[in-house]
């Protein structure tokens, strides 16, 4: 290639490597702000990070040329978070750091990406890989926190552990979906069994949806859960991986998604116990599902080798003879064939030499003693086993002879053939290894699992199962459920009833989902949630089915007692309504006495005083002539007694007015109302001159007759206790008072003691002398209860001799209060 076209294929790789890194760092941001709509409101709690799983993907398959897009998406996804200059340092190195820990530990130890979901070794380790990156990007987050925010002490675990969780969780959400659709399978796997996985991952997808929703199938919202784990059992045993791990993908999101948004099963519980349970169920999800999943894959590969392996054994077979071998008198070997020494036995010197005298060679099927004395007995034998080691592998040997004799009679040695099988003993040790594996995993689960072939017999039961009373000492292996019947007589009638079910699963190739009480244990009756599943090879044949028993006795015990529970509240809110009501038609009539007796106050004792107070009028200007100055003095102090008589009357049927008043909130100008009441106040006492500071624009969302009559009452406090000072002077402003829009009204009057402040609002308590200052001491308390009424707070501030100030607020409402200059 000349220097134009290596200049021209650089630029090209160039461009593409820019294209990779752009489209990188785009994804990566948008995976974060998927991440960021999934924090909770409340706590702040982010439930995951995605883009750790996108950058561990592009720094595993790109490696050193792709991490520029990924320092490039997560210094953008910080700087718009608004982390800080420290923060955002410190973010972006552990984001950075952590992804290419997991994909260089992932190179180093875990072979070929397919491995990491198609071995169950790979899998181990891509969830171990995933979880310990995440400890150096969530110590990173900390430390900027710390030094950016000043993050105390007393959270630094608590934050740390969150963000270790949301990130791993991020990373295997993530990173499981990209390997799956990253892989070099065919997409010719995506159409078998179409139908099937449209209608087992809908019904998966859409159960998950329902239950992290909010709505509820069953007394139990959590039965729901439950219903779901068979059907992830049957996406990891019989979809493409692309296939699972997109459903799981989008599962764990709408579960997440619940869950932050309060409509998930777990929603009684605080956020962070909702999201740890969330988390443990997804890892253990996907867990399951990759194991299960690598298994079957390792298993498949294993069918495939041992085919493939099967396949040339059987060509060479037929290709070429096997190895023929000769053996004298003396059983010592001649004619021995060069193949034959220089595949399995190398450079041994075998001529002359016993079969039991070549260093290495281990006899399998008879020790070599035995096999001499057949030799020595010039018998026949046939497939006898030796093996040698040949470096880090075992070579196997299956020899068959026959002895020699001549047409005298006499014994002249043996003839034999010598056939390779070692790719057979690797191949069946391979498959046991896998069955091992397999059985293992199976062992491992509490479930009562039993495995079936075509002809429904028993091939396989887990240890959950075995270690029940009814089977320790049963024959099961190879036998239907119908035969085991007359093995078990107190287990009859279920295993009939087993094998009738097994056999409609066989004939409709339809699974089976259903409930029974059984005593496995022996007076201990159990309930189980029983599922059997189908199974069927590459070509859709029936090659036999999945029997799991799931205990739910305490979870059907948990929902009786929760239905007792609820029958309980309802029987109490039902007493609680008769209550209610019996109380609410007592009310009523107090009311209705109370309204009785306000009009009696205001109507009869009303006619007394006046005639008490006309009467002593009358003497005044008809025989103040005959009474002496103290008489007069008598009249004056009856009269004025009776007029204050009626002012408390009045008093009283305003505080009780105001009480009973109903709030309609509107937008009012509180400006307006304090120029007219202070008009009506000039009006009232022309010669005093007063200072009056009102704003413009002060707007408030309050009922208007109950706000008149607390600026009312405000202002006419003021304009009273102000009357000694030279120079008077009354504010109404805005400030804010227990956290909501407020106003105040200061006065620079008489002021008060605050340390009888505490008396300040209850009616006809006052502060200050009746001879200086009039008044019936209930203004302050009507105050309080129109401000009440409307939800909001009253608070007084005030020095002796200086002023008072009274702070009020209407509490909250539809609209804010607006302010406008």
């Amino acid at each position: 290639m000349n220097q134009p076209e290596q200049a021209s294929a650089g630029g090209q790789g160039g461009a593409h490597r820019l294209a990779i890194n752009l489209l990188v760092a785009v994804a990566y941001c948008l995976l974060a702000a998927l991440s960021a709509r999934l924090r909770d409101p409340v706590s702040g709690l982010m439930p995951m990070w995605a883009p750790m799983g996108l950058a561990t993907f592009a720094l595993l398959h790109g490696g050193i040329r792709n991490l520029p897009g990924v320092l490039a998406g997560v210094t953008a996804s910080a700087l718009l978070a608004g982390h800080g200059v420290v923060g955002t340092l410190f973010h972006a190195a552990g984001q950075v750091f952590a992804p290419w820990l997991c994909a260089a530990l992932l190179r180093r130890y875990a072979g070929r990406s397919e491995d990491l979901i198609e071995r169950t070794d790979g899998a181990l380790k891509l969830l171990a890989f995933i979880y310990l990156s995440a400890v150096p990007s969530a110590a990173a987050s900390v430390a900027g926190s710390v030094l950016g925010q000043g993050l105390p002490a007393a959270r630094w675990l608590e934050q740390g552990s969150a963000l270790w969780l949301s990130d791993a969780l991020g990373t295997l959400v993530s990173l499981l979906p990209l390997l799956a659709w990253s892989s070099g399978r065919p997409f010719a796997q995506l159409r078998k069994r179409a139908f099937e996985q449209l209608l087992v991952v809908g019904g998966l997808l859409g159960l998950l949806a329902v239950s992290f929703s909010g709505v509820t199938l069953f007394p139990d919202p959590m039965l729901q859960l439950y219903m779901a784990l068979p059907l992830v059992v049957w996406v990891a045993l019989r979809f493409a991986p692309r296939v699972g791990w997109s459903a799981f993908l989008i599962a764990s999101l709408t579960a997440l998604a619940g869950t932050v948004s309060g409509t998930s099963p777990f929603s009684p519980h605080s956020m962070q116990v909702q999201l740890l349970v969330l988390h443990g169920l997804i890892m253990l999800t996907a867990a399951t599902a990759l194991f299960i999943g690598a298994a079957m894959s390792e298993k498949q590969a294993a069918r495939r080798a041992l085919r493939e392996r099967e396949s040339h054994f059987r060509a060479l077979t037929l290709l070429s003879s096997d190895w023929h071998w000769e053996l004298d008198a003396d059983l010592r070997y001649h004619r021995l064939p060069d193949e034959l020494t220089g595949v399995h036995f190398g450079d041994a010197e075998l001529d002359g030499c016993a079969p039991w005298e070549i260093p290495g060679e281990e006899a399998l099927t008879l020790p070599w003693g035995m096999l001499r004395q057949t030799l020595e007995r010039h018998e026949a034998f046939r497939d006898f086993l030796s093996r040698r080691r040949d470096g880090n592998r075992w070579r196997y040997l299956a020899s068959s002879g026959e002895p020699v004799f001549g047409a005298s009679g006499n014994f002249s040695g043996y003839r034999g053939a010598s056939r390779d099988i070692s790719a057979e003993m690797q191949a069946r040790e391979a498959l046991r290894e896998e069955e091992f594996r397999l059985r293992a995993l199976v062992d491992a689960l509490p479930e009562l699992i039993v495995l079936k072939d075509r002809h429904l017999r028993w091939r396989l039961a887990n240890r959950a199962l075995l270690d029940t009373r009814c089977l320790k000492k049963t024959a099961w292996l190879g036998a239907t459920s119908e035969e085991l019947a007359a093995y078990l007589p107190s287990m009859t009638e279920v295993l009939r009833r087993h094998h009738a079910i097994a056999e409609e699963v066989a004939r409709t190739r339809r699974p089976y989902e259903g409930e029974e009480v059984l005593d496995l244990a022996g007076n201990d009756p159990r309930t189980y949630e029983v599922s059997v599943i189908p199974l069927s090879d590459d070509d859709g044949e029936f090659t036999g089915l999945v029997s799991v028993r799931r205990d739910v006795t305490a979870l059907r015990e948990a929902i009786r007692l929760q239905a007792e529970k609820v029958d309980n509240v309802r029987l109490q809110n039902d007493e609680l309504e008769r209550r209610v009501g019996e109380r609410t038609v007592a009310l009523e009539s107090a009311i209705k006495e109370l309204e009785a007796f306000s009009y009696s106050v205001s109507h009869d004792l009303r006619a007394p005083l006046r005639a008490l107070d006309g009467f002593s009028r009358l003497l005044v200007e008809d025989y103040g002539d005959l009474l002496d100055e103290q008489g007069r003095e008598y009249l004056s102090r009856i009269r004025r007694n009776s007029q204050r008589m009626g002012e408390l009357i009045d008093d009283l049927l305003e505080l009780s007015r105001v009480s009973r008043a109903e709030v309609r909130r509107t937008l009012i100008n509180l400006s307006d109302f304090a120029r007219d009441i202070a008009r009506e106040l000039e009006a009232e006492a022309p010669e005093r001159r007063i200072q009056w500071v009102i704003p413009e624009g002060l707007w408030v969302d309050a009922d208007p007759g109950l706000a008149r009559v607390v600026l009312e009452n405000l202002l006419r406090n003021a304009w009273k206790f102000t009357r000694l000072q030279p120079q008077p002077c009354i504010e109404l402003g805005q400030a804010p008072v227990g956290g909501q829009t407020g106003y105040y009204v200061r006065d620079n009057g008489a002021g008060f003691d605050m340390t009888y402040v505490g008396r300040l609002f209850a009616p006809f308590q006052r502060l200050h002398n009746n001879r200086e200052f009039d008044g019936g001491g209930i203004g302050l308390a009507i105050v309080q209860r129109a401000i009440r009424l409307h939800g909001g707070q009253v608070a007084a501030d005030g020095v002796p001799g200086q002023g008072a100030t009274f702070s009020f607020s209407f509490g909250a409402s539809g609209s804010d209060a607006v302010t406008t200059g």
